[in-house]
C-alpha cells in the first residue's frame, strides 16, 4: 500500500480509537524500511511518483511479537473535560461544552453503529467487530452521562441563580443586613 493507502486503512474502521496523522504515519514508514521491517519500491502512477510499502517476513514477526506485548495503559487527554472540569469560572461555557460534547458523542455513537452493521454484514473478524462494539458503547455511555451531567448543572444554575436574586432583593428592601456606609 502506498502511505495515502494506510492513513485511509487507519481512518476506517479504526480511526475511533488510534489516529494516524501524517506528521506520525510517514516518518513510521521511513523508520519501519530503515529497519527492514517494510519494503519500498518507487511507481509511476500517470505523471505522480508514489511509493508502495510492503512488509517483510521480518516485519510480520515483529508484528506478531508486538501483538502480543501488554499494551501500555492510556492517558487520554481531553480539552473539553478540562474546560469543564474548571466550569465555576464560567458555567454559561461549561454548558455549552456539555451540549457540543454530547452531540459529538451522539454522533460518533449513530457512526459507529453504522459501520458495525456493515462490518456484520461484510463477515468482518469478531476482535474487529468487538472494538468498534466497545467503542459504540463508550459514545453512547458518553451521550447519557452528559444528559445527567446538564441536568444536574441545570438545576445547579437554577438554584444559583434564584439564590443571588433573593439575596439581592433582601438587600435592596432593607433585610438583607443594611448597608454599611463610609
Amino acid at each position: 500500500m502506498t502511505g495515502y493507502d494506510l492513513k485511509r486503512r487507519f481512518h476506517d474502521p479504526i480511526g475511533f480509537f488510534y489516529r494516524a496523522s501524517d506528521g506520525s504515519l510517514y516518518p513510521a514508514l521511513k523508520k519501519l524500511e530503515h529497519d527492514a521491517l517494510v519494503t519500498m519500491r518507487a511507481e509511476q502512477h500517470g505523471r505522480r511518483g508514489r511509493k508502495v510499502y510492503a512488509i517483510t517476513p521480518r516485519g510480520r514477526e515483529h508484528f506478531l511479537r508486538a501483538l502480543r506485548e501488554p499494551a501500555q495503559p492510556i492517558f487520554v487527554y481531553d480539552e473539553a473535560q478540562v474546560k469543564i472540569y474548571f466550569a465555576q469560572h464560567d458555567p454559561e461555557a461549561a454548558v455549552s461544552h456539555i451540549a457540543r460534547e454530547r452531540r459529538f458523542a451522539e454522533a460518533w455513537s449513530a457512526f459507529l453503529e453504522r459501520l458495525l452493521e456493515d462490518m456484520k454484514r461484510g463477515g468482518a473478524s469478531p476482535f474487529r467487530t468487538s472494538m468498534v462494539e466497545i467503542g459504540h458503547g463508550i459514545a453512547a455511555l458518553k451521550v447519557g452521562l452528559f444528559d445527567q451531567l446538564m441536568v444536574r448543572l441545570e438545576s445547579d444554575l437554577r438554584s444559583r441563580s434564584s439564590d443571588s436574586n433573593g439575596a439581592r432583593r433582601r438587600r435592596s428592601n432593607g433585610s438583607g443586613g443594611g448597608r454599611i456606609s463610609r
